[in-house]
């Protein structure tokens, strides 16, 4: 029944912006009469809240404010809670709404702004048992979207709720210049005051809901959007002006008496669904569509078991046993029906309700979860993208994709019949499309894919002149295939199966104006990498060829050192070969002068140079001794016996040197031009002069001869040579004492004079020896001759 919010137990918030702060949002002056009106058509006699129970905030300067005061409301409010908005509303990206307040931006709308969705948890939280909330703002429809029935059954488990918007969810709102409301509030306040004529002596929201519909289309104003759960249909928010005064109050809790139907043929027990008795099949088809959650609820929510069935479902089935007439009745469809389908466990209820109807009514108007379903609704839901779809058609789509039988069963009436064989076609190319690998794809487009793409691959199999009475956004404009493109549209087109289908339209609709732009994009990285990498090229190419440079460098100078190392080598090697034939040509000409050296004949002349070697040794001394005898007077037998010494000392010096000469043959060969090569012995000469100097100091008057004249040079210049040489022979020797000390000093003498020529004929042969063996060694190349 319809009633009046109990006004202790009510709470009512009304806010909105008429002045805002920066220019980008426009002031709206009717704001401020919309809630001063609207608060006082709310409060008595008319209104049934009351006055001190309604809060207004006109221009809050924060949404912190207007958070507390819902709060504040919702929290006290046990009965009914109503939350009015009226200024500018700013749509969210993935839909959703903001309702703005006077410090409002479109840049900081997520902070400057009240999402609605922070209003409606608000309201979801409060404990009143009915909650209205009134949207007078651009796109206000979309608060629909996040505020349906399922929601509400699933997030509030209350049995009242209603939305009621200015708008749909795509277009703006009226507030006309000059006017003193906007163009919703205004209607609904002409309602409120004048109320509607027939419409009983309380208006009803679901009243007051179609009949501000009724009057926008008349008019041609934006239609708006109503949403209803459980009782709120039947809230009234002010008493109907229009009613007559005489008409009775309904009473507070008696239900309205059932409407029989019009038609009692086929059956004699009535079925009773939603006040109203039925006896024939299309009459409960008709209450059915209009009462679809009430009879899934009722019949199909719980029923119970074979044995022990639910009252309801107990009903439901004896009624249905009641068309068994053959002739007229599908009995057979009957048994079908009940033991395949609405005893299914795995079936949900609303598609048992719909087979449930197909039954009852298979060539009448389909519907599905009190919505109408048509080629038209059906395309709408599968597009419900571009053709201003709400969330049921979201719903029933998801509900088509998920099910594999539903799209079979909704064929299975008259009026669908073109859609026999679709669910298989759709079923082959959503496993297609599904297949399709999304990995790596931007998320939008990942996105757009899954939820759009099931849509419109059934879209496509749908009658097509349906679709082109939807005008879908993709045909308004051609933007043509993008150039250059990008990878993933590609691959989304080719999954699409081209852009001559639908599905491709619509890929080249959304999608096509950025892939050309991530083509453009991909593009110009594509020529900076390839302009990098071919400077990179470039700088490797200069690198490799500096590299290069330096190796071809570094290979003429290894080229050039192994050439002077090679012409080193060849010239050492020449001078080895030099020095070889040189060392061969020396060893030759020794071999040769070695030859000529040691012939017999070279021999003898070495000996004949040593034999006068050592006589040339003699001959100075002589000729000094008999010199000094001559000028010096001294005794001729001194004289005599130092020639003897030095005849002593120069034969044993030949004695030892002839025969070595001879060895060494032609290699002793003394010049008188290098005395080193004839002289005697640095020591055996003067010692040997040494010694023949002292004697003949010592001996030089002594004589051993018995005469008494002096045998000296005197004595012979005297008496001649021949007299001297007969008195020298005449007189024997006449030994005494001095003169057998001084023939022991003569004998010491010649022995000296014995070893001094040894050493110097041994001293003179080792020098030549050392000379040949020098010249045998700078022969054979092991050393060279200073």
């Amino acid at each position: 029944m319809t009633r009046l919010p109990d006004p202790e137990g009510s709470r009512a918030v009304l806010f909105g912006a008429a002045a805002y702060r920066y220019d980008e949002l426009p002031d709206l002056p009717a704001i401020a009469n919309n809630l001063k009106d609207l608060h006082a058509a709310l409060a008595p006699p008319l209104g049934g809240f009351a006055a001190e129970h309604c809060a207004v905030l006109l221009d809050p300067p924060e949404t912190v404010s207007v958070f507390n005061q819902l709060q504040h409301q919702s929290h006290r409010a046990t009965d009914t809670l109503l939350v009015y908005f009226a200024g500018h509303g700013i749509r969210k990206v993935g839909g959703g709404l903001y309702l703005t307040v006077s410090t409002s931006q479109e840049a900081s709308k997520r902070v400057s702004a009240l999402d609605y969705d922070v209003l409606r948890e608000l309201v979801s939280e409060s404990g009143a048992q009915n909650k209205i909330v009134i949207l007078d703002c651009c796109y206000s429809g979309r608060a629909i979207q996040g505020m349906s029935a399922a929601a509400l059954a699933e997030q509030l488990d209350i049995d009242g709720a209603c939305v009621l918007t200015s708008t749909a969810k795509d277009r703006e709102a009226l507030a006309p210049a000059g006017a003193r409301h906007t163009t919703f509030t205004g209607e609904l306040l002409h309602l409120l005051h004048h109320g509607v004529p027939g419409a009983g002596e309380l208006l009803s929201l679901g009243t007051v809901a179609e009949q501000l519909r009724r009057n926008a289309r008349l008019r041609g104003l934006p239609i708006p959007e109503h949403l209803f759960h459980g009782t709120t249909r039947h809230l009234a928010l002010t008493r109907n002006p229009a009613a007559p005064a005489t008409d009775p109050p309904a009473p507070p809790s008696a239900p309205p008496p059932p409407r029989p139907s019009a038609q009692h043929a086929h059956v004699s027990r009535a079925l009773v669904l939603a006040g109203t008795l039925h006896t024939a099949k299309k009459d409960l088809a008709e209450t059915v569509r209009k009462n679809w959650s009430t009879a899934a609820d009722r019949y199909f929510q719980r029923m119970g078991t074979e044995a022990h069935p639910t009252e309801s479902w107990g009903e439901l089935r004896s009624w249905t046993r009641q068309f068994d007439d053959p002739r007229t009745d599908d009995v057979e469809g009957r048994s079908v029906l009940i033991d395949r389908y609405l005893t299914d466990p795995a079936l949900p209820p609303d598609h048992k309700v719909l087979h449930l109807l197909r039954w009852l009514d298979p060539d009448g108007p389909v519907g599905y979860r009190g919505r109408p379903i048509t080629y038209a609704g059906l395309a709408r839901a599968c597009l419900w993208r571009y053709t201003g779809g709400d969330r049921g058609d979201k719903e029933l789509l998801r509900e088509l994709s998920g099910q594999d039988n539903l799209l079979d069963t909704l064929a299975e009436f008259a009026t669908l019949h073109e859609l026999r064989g679709v669910q298989r076609q759709w079923r082959n190319a959503l496993k297609t499309w599904q297949a399709t690998d999304f990995r790596g794809w931007p998320p939008e487009v990942r996105d757009w894919a899954a939820d759009v793409g099931p849509g419109a691959l059934l879209a496509a199999r749908l009658p097509q002149e349906h679709l082109e009475e939807l005008r879908p956004r993709w045909q308004t404009g051609d933007t043509g295939p993008p150039d250059p493109s990008t990878w993933w549209y590609d691959r989304l087109l080719k999954a699409a199966k081209g852009r001559d289908t639908l599905l491709g339209r619509l890929i080249e609709a959304e999608w096509s104006g950025r892939a050309r732009e991530e083509g453009l994009a991909d593009a110009r990285e594509r020529k900076l990498r390839r302009r990098a990498a071919e400077e990179a090229r470039e700088r490797k190419l200069r690198l490799e060829q500096e590299a290069a440079g330096r190796e071809q460098a570094e290979e003429r100078r290894r080229q050039e050192q192994r050439l002077a190392e090679m012409r080193d080598r060849r010239e050492r090697e020449q001078r080895a070969e030099e020095e070889q034939r040189h060392r061969r040509q020396r060893e030759l000409e020794w071999q040769a002068a070695a030859a000529a050296r040691t012939r017999p004949a070279a021999r003898a002349l070495a000996a004949l140079r040593a034999l006068g070697l050592g006589l040339g040794w003699a001959l100075p001394p002589l000729v000094l001794i008999w010199l000094t005898w001559w000028f010096s007077s001294y005794e001729f037998d001194a004289a005599e016996f130092l020639s003897l010494q030095v005849v002593i000392t120069s034969a044993t010096a030949m004695f030892v040197l002839v025969p070595r000469a001879a060895r060494l043959g032609g290699a002793f060969r003394p010049r008188l031009r290098m005395p080193s090569s004839w002289l005697p012995s640095s020591l055996g000469a003067p010692v040997a002069g040494v010694m023949l100097l002292v004697y003949g100091l010592i001996g030089k008057d002594t004589t051993l001869r018995s005469g008494s004249i002096r045998a000296d040079s005197g004595q012979l210049r005297k008496v001649g040579l021949s007299t001297f040489l007969q008195y020298v022979g005449r007189n024997s020797y006449a030994p005494s004492g001095w003169a057998v000390l001084i023939a022991m000093l003569g004998a010491l003498v010649v022995v000296g004079c014995w070893f001094c020529g040894l050493f110097a004929g041994q001293a003179t042969a080792r020098r030549w020896e050392e000379l040949a063996a020098r010249a045998r060694q700078e022969a054979d190349g092991l050393t060279r001759l200073p």
